[in-house]
């Protein structure tokens, strides 16, 4: 369908679009029966029958908790000439968007506001477990940012429901995010979703597009990766991101689902006790790294030195009086970019 702003659907004015995909597409819409702005979720039946699309506001309409998404109504209506059925699935909409909205210059979320998401995120999977739901599509894209800053799981297009609480086959699979039982075994319980969640802090505290760029550019070795248990190792990380987080994250995205996280409270617990002392890890609009500490923040240049050298140089901004001055025992010569990495964990992690 071909869905324009302005065009009326059902009790529903269309004013912008704001996403979509193969299912179909997400709009902005008022209801103005009821004089409120809901997001519409507008679903074709290319591939699904409608009683499969109709799953998805079945399952968010049964789901009250602050950090996943209910679904406020549903119907299956004909639209165009001839006659299309069109399944329409209403949501509350949140004008921050999805947490991909907030990233900074470098793509990444800064570290302090990723904890906070993260253990949002798994206060939601909590409750979904609790009640026998995997959620299976667990991705940045799908992690909204609500109006007093919560993180509010969203989209159950494949959600799987196991009220034994064991392992199910899973009705779909977003592959960047895919575990390794999913592929060799067809097989999904809380642990997968453990999975997706750690890749999700990968991506997050890394850059968006990390994981997604891998798979893009080679499906076939990406999918080998994830069999190996390599997508995610200890020197994927970027300099900046702290041992207890890398830990927390590796174990979340172990290969076998014994080497996880059990449930999603045993990585909540895990993660409230990181600690980042105070400080927190961002970047200015030009991209550059920034830890921000006790009112200052640190950094480091890449200079020339004497006899054709090159020198990495640890520096500090006060951010009131914006004064520069050189952490003198952290400069050191590097010759490539292994060297500025090594130079830079050990400067950046210092502070963390």
């Amino acid at each position: 369908m071909n869905y324009t702003s302005g065009m009326q659907i059902y009790k529903y004015h269309l004013t912008s679009k704001i996403g979509g995909g193969e299912f179909g597409e997400v709009w902005t819409a008022d209801d103005k029966a009821i004089d409120t702005r809901l997001a519409v979720k507008l679903l074709d039946q290319a591939s699904y029958s409608i009683d499969e699309r109709l799953l998805e506001a079945q399952i968010g309409n049964r789901l009250l908790h602050p950090n996943v998404i209910n679904i406020k109504y549903a119907d299956v209506i004909s639209i165009g000439d001839p006659p299309t059925p069109v399944v329409i699935i209403a949501m509350p909409y949140y004008s921050n968007g999805s947490v991909v909205s907030k990233v900074n210059a470098a793509n990444f979320l800064d570290l302090d506001k990723a904890l906070c998401c993260l253990i949002d995120v798994l206060r939601g999977l909590e409750y979904l477990h609790e009640i026998g739901y995997y959620h299976c599509d667990i991705k940045p894209q799908n992690i909204l940012v609500g109006d007093n800053g919560e993180h509010i799981l969203t989209d159950y297009g494949i959600t799987c429901h196991s009220p034994s609480h064991t392992a199910v086959s899973p009705r779909g699979l977003y592959l960047p995010h895919a575990a390794s039982e999913s592929i060799s075994n067809n097989e999904y319980d809380a642990r997968t979703d453990i999975y997706q969640l750690g890749l999700t802090a990968f991506r997050l505290v890394n850059g968006i597009s990390t994981i997604k760029d891998a798979f893009v550019k080679d499906c076939t070795a990406f999918k080998q990766s994830i069999l190996d248990g390599k997508v995610i190792t200890d020197s994927s990380f970027q300099p900046y991101v702290p041992h207890r987080l890398r830990r927390v994250i590796l174990k979340a995205a172990s290969l076998l689902p014994d080497d996880r996280y059990q449930s999603a409270i045993e990585m909540r617990r895990e993660l409230e006790r990181i600690g980042l002392k105070g400080s927190t890890v961002t970047a200015d609009e030009h991209g550059k790294i920034l830890v921000r500490k006790s009112g200052y923040s640190y950094y480091y240049e890449i200079a020339q030195g004497t006899k054709g050298t090159t020198m990495f140089r640890a520096l500090k901004e006060s951010m009131t009086s914006r004064r520069v001055t050189q952490v003198a025992s952290f400069a050191c010569q590097v010759k490539n970019q292994n060297d500025i990495k090594k130079a830079a964990k050990k400067f950046f992690l210092s502070l963390l």
